[in-house]
């Protein structure tokens, strides 16, 4: 309201949230934030915006391709390894299970660990679980499919929950944010569409493993942009977020 020139407004507003919040007992001296400059569009492709920007399209071309080149795959991957499509099925029931403690974990990580460490530690369990998932069959070890399977999706999943839901859009200050998250939803989108190609020329030439190794050159990639590159916004102003590189 103050930025569109509503002054008395936005004031009386904020008295009023300061009263409710202090149940009348006196405020402490507040906390001057040092100002931001204010960033335009073209803004987006200087440093260090750029970065982010770099950051926010590659997580989610990853976590794009995770879902729609390995786990809308799965019942696939197993009909190729000789279950039934009856046993196809309920295996990828019971994987999808981990889909929403993958997300509950998330949700729960990213503000008690922080959302970048949060990243990059279900990264490396999505690495080291593909590796291992991708050395066992369906048929011959049901069991141990099914238990590496639910940390691997449950991994990746966290990443779903942190990712779509708070790192991205916190990359960026508030006047870029919804065409910085913009551009990096439009390229991980597009991933969605290339992706399905790429898994099937992998699955017809290398199997499970060559879809496998393509998760991880992603994964792989994504720790290290998210690890030089990327902000950590847990309890931190969105001013100070924005300040920083």
């Amino acid at each position: 309201m103050e930025s569109q020139g509503s002054t008395a407004e936005a004031e009386a507003l904020m008295q009023s949230i300061e009263k409710e919040s202090s149940g009348g007992a006196a405020l402490p001296p507040p906390v001057i934030a040092a100002p931001v400059a204010q960033l335009t569009g073209a803004d987006m492709f200087k440093p260090p915006i750029l970065q982010r920007l770099l950051v926010g399209s590659w997580v989610l071309i990853t976590i794009n391709t995770l879902i729609f080149g390995f786990v809308i795959f799965l019942p696939q991957f197993f009909l190729r390894q000789g279950l039934t499509i009856a046993n196809s099925l309920g295996y990828t029931v019971v994987l999808s299970v981990a889909s929403l403690v993958g997300c509950a974990i998330g949700a729960y990580c990213s503000d008690a660990i922080g959302r970048r460490w949060s990243i990059i530690g279900a990264s490396i369990v999505t690495i080291v679980f593909g590796y291992v998932y991708a050395r066992f069959n369906a048929a011959s070890d049901p069991a141990i499919v099914l238990s590496i399977g639910f940390v691997l999706i449950a991994a990746i999943y966290v990443q779903t929950a942190i990712l779509f839901g708070v790192y991205t859009p916190e990359l960026f200050p508030t006047e870029i944010r919804l065409r910085a998250n913009g551009i990096c939803n439009t390229l991980g989108r597009g991933a969605t569409v290339v992706s399905p190609f790429i898994v099937g020329a992998l699955m017809a030439n290398y199997a499970l493993p060559g879809v496998v190794w393509l998760m991880i050159g992603l994964v792989v990639v994504q720790i290290v942009a998210v690890y030089l590159w990327g902000v950590e916004p847990r309890n931190r102003g969105l001013e100070e977020v924005a300040a920083k590189a």
